[in-house]
C-alpha cells in the first residue's frame, strides 16, 4: 500500500481548512511569502504542508529537507534533501544541507520539524534569500515563545515570516483544523501576530 499525499481538496472535505483560509494561503504561496505552520503533536502540520505544495506551480522548484526518507517527492518539481544522524557533526550536516540548497537554488524550501540538522542556522542563513514553509511544535497558547523555544528562532528570524498558521487538534474527536491564520508584525524589537481570520 502506498503513502497517501493530502491535497487541498482533502483538507476541505475533512473540514481542516475553509475556502477562505485556503485562498489566503494560496495567495501567500504565489506571492512567495514565508509561511510558518504551528501546532501540537499530530495536529496535521505535515498534511497541511503536503496540501500546500500541491498549490505551488509546477515550474517552481521546491526543496524539501527531511530525515530518514520521511518525505516522498510526489511532484516532479520537488527535490528532497534527506538527512539522518550519522558520524558527521550537527554543524557539518547543517553546512552540507545549506550548500545543497544553494546549488539547487529552489523557489521554496520546506522544513518539517527535523532534528538531524540545526534548523536555526538554516533559517538564519537562508530566510532572506528563499521562500520558506516551515513547521514548529507548539504546546502552550503562546505561539511566539513556543516557536522561539522549539525552533530556537530569534525575534529577528521570527519577524521574517509573513504568515503563521495555527492548527488545533480536538483530542476527544481526533479532528484537526486551522484555528487561525496570522500576519507577522514587528513593532520595534517585539514580534506580534495579527489575526487575519
Amino acid at each position: 500500500m502506498g503513502v497517501y499525499i493530502f491535497t487541498p481538496e482533502d483538507l476541505l472535505r475533512y473540514g481542516t481548512i475553509t475556502e477562505e483560509q485556503l485562498e489566503i494561503l494560496k495567495d501567500a504561496l504565489l506571492e512567495r511569502k514565508d509561511i510558518l505552520i504551528v501546532g501540537s503533536s499530530r495536529s496535521g502540520k505535515t498534511k497541511l504542508v503536503e496540501a500546500l505544495i500541491h498549490l505551488i506551480p509546477d515550474d517552481r522548484k521546491v526543496a524539501v529537507i527531511t530525515a530518514y526518507s520521511e518525505f516522498k517527492p510526489f511532484k516532479p518539481n520537488i527535490v528532497v534533501i534527506d538527512t539522518q544522524f550519522d558520524p558527521e557533526s550537527l554543524e557539518k550536516r547543517t553546512k552540507d544541507v545549506i550548500e545543497k540548497i544553494k546549488r539547487i537554488n529552489p523557489d521554496y524550501i520546506v522544513i518539517d520539524t527535523i532534528h538531524t540538522v540545526h534548523v536555526p542556522t538554516i533559517l538564519d542563513e537562508l530566510l532572506d534569500d528563499y521562500t520558506f514553509i516551515a513547521t514548529s511544535l507548539t504546546i502552550s497558547g503562546d505561539i511566539i515563545e513556543e516557536v522561539k523555544h522549539w525552533l530556537r528562532a530569534s525575534n529577528d528570524v521570527m519577524s521574517k515570516f509573513d504568515i503563521v498558521v495555527e492548527l488545533k487538534r480536538d483530542f476527544r474527536t481526533g479532528t484537526r483544523k486551522i484555528n487561525r491564520i496570522y500576519a507577522v508584525k514587528k513593532s520595534g524589537e517585539k514580534v506580534e501576530l495579527e489575526p487575519l481570520l
